[in-house]
């Protein structure tokens, strides 16, 4: 595992002091550990998985198995013919 230097400055202490309040019980270490996953967490929050369009075909195919609409296919021939169906 590869350490990761950092100098304290007055604004980084502060920081440190902040979230020691809330993360009273953890090591400085864990506490940068933590505030980075959070940040990290809240960035790709922000990235949709998929396009709006691949989204409403996926809601759709849920629908549709909810609702019992789906075609049950057991061996490769039947596969082969479904796909060539389509």
């Amino acid at each position: 595992m590869s350490q990761i230097r950092l100098n304290k400055t007055p604004e980084l202490e502060e920081v440190l002091a902040f979230l020691r309040s809330k993360y009273s019980i953890l090591s400085e270490a864990e506490i940068i550990k933590v505030a980075l996953a959070e940040k990290y967490n809240k960035e790709m929050g922000d990235i949709p998985l998929v396009d709006e369009e691949t989204e409403k075909l996926i809601a759709q195919g849920m629908e549709d198995y909810k609702n019992g609409h789906y075609t049950v296919v057991k061996t490769d021939e039947e596969l082969d013919a479904y796909l060539k169906s389509l």
